[in-house]
């Protein structure tokens, strides 16, 4: 397989976006989850050990199981332990969901105009899970993990920028070229490398690091590895769900976002149609 050092950041955009990372002051991944993906790597993992890891954090281990055991992962039947989820869903999975729910414990914000981002930034990932539902080549676990990960980039620049918030409602479900313009020109980065960057540093895997950066590339991607293409078309296809909820879809853009994610996705008539009425119910 080739190298996809050349899908990477420059320099210069990595060391912005390290620059940006640090006057947030994000803070890192909890230990838990950086002791799961080593367990991971191990020849043998040790189940044990990893119900052992995730029971250490009492609070995460409940949102956990509740997510584990909401309508999204669409399981037969409840997820009482921590135990029993390693056994029935497998430490590679299991990792994932702990994962992202360590991240959505970790940036979720409660108040003002960062919540309406953030709750966007969620919607997005529902979106995204529900599409993996439907097609084959990633695990829904895999897509939330993406989905919560793929715009955080822009909640960290709510967090230093006074005037983001209005740009991206202007312009994130709608334009989305155009808010980066706006990104670069205001904080020398944009969004999709910063996201990038805080994958990277907390270890997810490549092709959904990758993902993150090139979402909204113009042009589909070459690359050997197919998980990096189909993750970005359920972006794209999510971003252009979200628009058509909110009746943003006609836009150049989020036509282009739609025949670009149709044409990598093998999504059925039925449950094209199913998709589309739930973004005109609010049905995620």
């Amino acid at each position: 397989m080739k190298s996809t050092r050349h899908l990477y950041p420059t320099k210069t955009a990595f060391e912005a976006a390290f620059q940006v990372v640090r006057r947030a002051g994000i803070p890192q991944i909890p230990d838990v989850v950086l002791a799961l993906r080593k367990e991971m790597g191990q020849l043998e993992p040790d189940l044990r050990v990893a119900a052992d890891l995730i029971a250490q954090d009492p609070a995460l281990t409940g949102q956990l199981l509740k997510t584990i055991n909401s309508p999204a992962f669409n399981l037969s039947a409840p997820i009482t332990s921590v135990s029993q989820a390693v056994g029935l869903l497998g430490l590679g999975r299991l990792t994932t969901i702990v994962t992202a729910e360590a991240i959505n414990r970790m940036m979720g914000v409660n108040q003002g105009s960062v919540r309406v981002l953030w709750e966007s930034i969620m919607e997005n990932a529902r979106v995204i899970t529900a599409i993996a539902r439907v097609t084959s080549g990633i695990s829904q676990d895999e897509a939330y993990l993406f989905g919560i990960m793929h715009d955080v980039g822009s909640l960290i620049f709510a967090n230093v920028s006074d005037n983001y918030i209005s740009e991206w409602s202007f312009r994130g479900n709608s334009e989305p070229s155009v808010l980066l313009s706006y990104e670069r020109s205001t904080l020398g980065v944009d969004h999709t490398t910063v996201g990038f960057l805080l994958a990277h540093n907390w270890k997810l895997p490549e092709p959904i690091a990758l993902a993150i950066l090139h979402h909204h590339s113009v042009k589909n991607l070459e690359v050997d590895e197919p998980t990096i293409p189909y993750l970005i078309a359920l972006a794209k296809l999510a971003h252009y769900l979200v628009a058509l909820s909110h009746g943003t879809h006609d836009t150049p853009e989020m036509q282009d976002y739609r025949e670009q994610a149709w044409q990598t996705l093998d999504i059925g008539e039925g449950d094209w149609q199913d998709l589309n009425e739930q973004a005109l119910h609010g049905g995620w």
